[in-house]
């Protein structure tokens, strides 16, 4: 029988699920949307010449060997949106429904996390530090652009995924007590 007073994190984690469903759908259209404007970008850097022109060579180059990554992450946030707009409405409404779709999209994040961070090990990492090593024998100005670009893209590459797993594990701990159990119908 449910508790007549169910816990305040029900409402809480359903509306925080569709604002995520809309966040990460919001993100997806503008990484699309910046991918146009960064080509531009790219092309007239290419234009200008000199170290411009040198550094629009390694942004394109990266922006390359990240695609397959950024493709998966896209279509990830898509995937997710799922599970969090059904499993929302239903933690909203009240519902076991809305516990079950959460419990698949916690866990289909995670996992989805860790396959990222797989093909980020696999794929981008030694593409990168290929590329990179082609810049070696460039001016001082390109060494000390792919010298700072490539910490600074690894540690947002693992970073964002670790940090991203707060939400799904928060989601499992919270919404898997029993009195929440209890308390959907």
């Amino acid at each position: 029988m449910p508790l007549a007073n169910p816990p305040g994190q029900i409402k809480v984690l359903g509306i925080l699920h569709l604002v995520f469903a809309g966040l990460g759908v919001v993100i997806v259209l503008f990484g699309l949307i910046s991918q146009g404007f960064s080509e531009s970008m790219l092309r007239m850097q290419e234009n200008a010449g000199g170290i411009q022109e040198a550094q629009a060579r390694v942004s394109r180059s990266l922006t390359e060997a990240t695609r397959t990554i950024n493709w998966f992450a896209y279509g990830s946030s898509i995937l997710l949106a799922i599970p969090l707009v059904v499993g929302g409405i239903g933690l909203l409404k009240g519902r076991r429904s809305g516990l079950a779709w959460s419990n698949r999209y916690a866990w289909t994040s995670i996992l989805l996390k860790i396959v990222y961070l797989i093909l980020v090990a696999t794929l981008v990492i030694p593409e990168m530090n290929r590329l990179l090593a082609e810049f070696e024998g460039q001016g001082p100005e390109i060494k000390m652009f792919a010298a700072v670009m490539k910490p600074t893209m690894i540690a947002s590459m693992i970073a964002t995924p670790v940090l991203s797993c707060i939400y799904p594990v928060l989601v499992l701990i919270l919404l898997n007590r029993e009195s929440v159990r209890k308390s959907l119908i």
